[in-house]
């Protein structure tokens, strides 16, 4: 046999070997183990997350030479044959070059005849979601009432474009990206095994950057032993791969966080002129964005293999607040940048647009300032009340005439109400003692008085600074005495030189 890649070299044989999909393997290990053996599967999940590697050890397994076990020997002529792609009785079919009705067909009628040599017939359709509308509805009745000694594994990246009538006809099992330390470890063991030399920090680059695929980790590790010359680099990676570091990133933030255009400008233009690609800077520039956001945050990133001391260092200079309108301007541009050709400009405004935002602070952290400053306020505005009616309260109250005066003083002092001032100048005060003023009115001026009585006492409160009652008493005068000093009658006596027989 020629030289195998990784990635089919150490492809996993059995259950135990999967990476990341135990809910997956275990549920499949017990199906097996008791003999609940489905006619239909869907293995649904992102590209490179061991779908097809799944389907071949569940095909072993059903066909293993020991019986139907929950994990195959990988040692008896059938597993060898499955292993190598050239059993005659697991079909693999490629759903985007077999799509159409025609193939459907085809396989309809080899269904029916039975296994050659293995114990089932096995059909697995990898990217299934690419077979027409009119091959789906062909491959229907066969779903429905298939052979007893058929199996069918459908594998697809797009769940959501498979038809419910066929989803409703298959066990569904969702496969989940691996984390970063899953992929970090794989990559341990298959550096180990082939004797690799290289780092910790380029392995997690590696599997940082492979974005929950341990195919493509093992891919760019491939690819990396091939183009170094003995020990492989992280410069090594950046080269080939075109990675930006994080300190090109590090340095960028701190330009917008202390708002230095500058920064911010040659930190871009230096990205650029290294030969990285703008739509890379873009993507890496949002990943670590979230890595600040959960660092600020003191959350542990569970798919991050070390803690990054300098960039948590940085996370904790800003507010979360700060952090996420940056993230929320990073969203827009990675969505804007897709339909703009000649795009480092608009980096640069975008980078500048984040560097202007706010100082963001907490909301809550707001409410409580706020409510302490009102407090204070209070504090101080019940002190100056305490001041005043101290003030008020050290001052003689004997003399009610002066009182009455400083009240008189205050209504003057008003807007409006001219005719009310007007008719106080005839009220005489009588008493001032526990906060109650008795004020003696002519019966003319009384009706009047008691219409705007809260006049006066806002303007008492406003003197004194507390509330005071008003209490109204009414001089009795005869008709004689009111008549003898209206003025009316007073001219009528110069006009006619009477006397007063009143």
């Amino acid at each position: 046999m020629g030289y195998l890649v990784l990635t089919r070299k150490y492809r996993p044989q059995n259950f135990n070997e999967v990476v990341g999909q135990k809910h997956v393997t275990q549920t499949l290990m017990s199906a097996l183990r008791h003999g609940r053996v489905g006619h239909s599967y869907l293995f649904a999940g992102p590209r490179g997350v061991g779908k097809t590697s799944v389907a071949r050890i569940l095909a072993k397994s059903l066909n293993c030479e020991k019986g139907v076990v929950e994990n195959p020997c990988n040692e008896c002529e059938t597993c060898i044959s499955i292993t190598k792609g050239s059993a005659i009785d697991v079909i693999e079919i490629d759903g985007a070059s077999n799509r159409g009705i025609d193939e459907i067909r085809d396989l309809r009628e080899a269904v029916a005849y039975s296994p050659s040599s293995a114990r089932y017939k096995v059909y697995i359709i990898d990217e299934v979601h690419m077979l027409t509308k009119e091959a789906f509805n062909a491959l229907l009745k066969t779903l429905e009432e298939p052979p007893s000694h058929v199996v069918f594994i459908f594998a697809t990246t797009e769940p959501q474009k498979v038809p419910k009538t066929v989803l409703s006809r298959c066990q569904r099992f969702d496969f989940r990206m691996l984390t970063e330390k899953e992929i970090f470890s794989k990559l341990e063991s298959l550096v180990e095994l082939e004797s690799i030399d290289t780092d910790e920090e380029t392995l997690n680059l590696l599997a940082t950057r492979a974005e929950g695929s341990i195919r493509d980790a093992e891919g760019m590790l491939e690819q990396l032993v091939s183009y170094s010359e003995g020990r492989i680099t992280i410069g090594d990676a950046k080269e080939v791969f075109g990675f930006i570091g994080e300190e090109s990133y590090m340095k960028l933030f701190e330009g917008i966080s202390n708002r230095d255009e500058k920064i911010i400008i040659e930190g871009v233009e230096d990205i650029i002129q290294k030969g990285y690609d703008l739509r890379e800077l873009v993507y890496g520039w949002l990943q670590f964005i979230r890595k600040l956001l959960l660092y600020n945050l003191d959350i542990p990133d569970p798919t991050s293999v070390e803690i990054n001391k300098d960039l948590k260092r940085l996370a904790k200079s800003v507010s979360p607040e700060f952090i996420t309108a940056v993230l929320n301007l990073s969203t827009d541009m990675e969505k804007d940048i897709r339909n703009i050709p000649y795009s480092q400009v608009f980096i640069d405004l975008s980078m500048l647009r984040m560097a202007r935002i706010p100082d963001l602070r907490d909301i809550n952290t707001l409410i409580e300032e706020l409510g302490g400053h009102r407090t204070e306020e209070k504090k101080k505005s019940y002190t100056k009340r305490e001041e005043t009616l101290t003030e008020v309260k050290e001052e003689p109250l004997t003399d009610v005439g002066e009182l009455w005066q400083r009240i008189i003083k205050t209504i003057d002092k008003t807007n409006g109400k001219n005719f009310f001032k007007s008719f106080l100048k005839e009220v005489e005060p009588v008493s001032f003692s526990n906060n109650r003023l008795e004020l003696n009115v002519p019966s003319s001026h009384k009706e009047h008085l008691k219409e705007d009585i809260h006049l006066l006492k806002e303007a008492c409160k406003e003197t004194f600074g507390f509330d005071v009652e008003v209490d109204i008493i009414t001089t009795q005068e005869s008709v004689g005495e009111a008549l003898k000093d209206d003025p009316m009658i007073k001219k009528i006596k110069e006009i006619f030189n009477a006397e007063e027989y009143i």
